[in-house]
């Protein structure tokens, strides 16, 4: 089961490397952070760059949840484990880790998708992970190539920004 940690925004990297060296690896199945691609301009020139998705967060796959949180209390820089009641802290629900299963590939990162834009300025996914939340798509910033979709995530509503790569329409 997946479970979400709370660290400081910008020591995700950081965090989950201590998680990694200092946790048995009997305790913890897989600890990642969930990234995104976007495309972003430097000296005029497009690249493809990856960032987190989920700032301020590390998850962590455990069959152990009460072993693997009293080894996390020894691990500096976490700020909690998110769901925590007592001695015990519960995983994600089952819609929320298919939401990051279903945006994310096997390594956890959200690809690009692609979106063309008709005379209305409307767009219309073509593929890619925005395929099956365009529903919730809040606002569309072309300029950065990236879309805002609001999802349910922890029991409260999160932006999250997913890039976009625009396609010409065939005709």
């Amino acid at each position: 089961m997946w479970y979400v940690i709370q660290t400081f925004g910008g020591e995700e990297e950081r965090t989950a490397d201590m998680i990694r060296r200092q946790i048995p690896s009997f305790y913890i199945g897989e600890c990642f952070i969930p990234k995104r691609e976007r495309m972003k301009k430097f000296h005029g020139i497009w690249n493809k760059v990856e960032e987190i998705l989920f700032h301020g967060y590390v998850f962590v796959d455990s069959e152990r949840p009460g072993e693997l949180y009293r080894e996390l209390t020894k691990i500096p820089r976490l700020t909690k484990v998110l769901g925590r009641e007592g001695a015990n802290f519960f995983p994600l629900n089952k819609a929320e880790e298919r939401l990051v299963r279903g945006i994310g590939d096997v390594n956890h990162k959200t690809g690009m998708s692609k979106i063309e834009i008709d005379e209305g300025k409307k767009i219309r996914v073509i593929e890619g992970p925005l395929k099956d939340y365009v529903g919730d798509v809040v606002k569309v910033n072309l300029h950065k190539r990236e879309v805002v979709v609001r999802v349910e995530f922890m029991g409260r509503p999160v932006e999250l920004f997913m890039g976009v790569e625009v396609v010409e329409k065939e005709i």
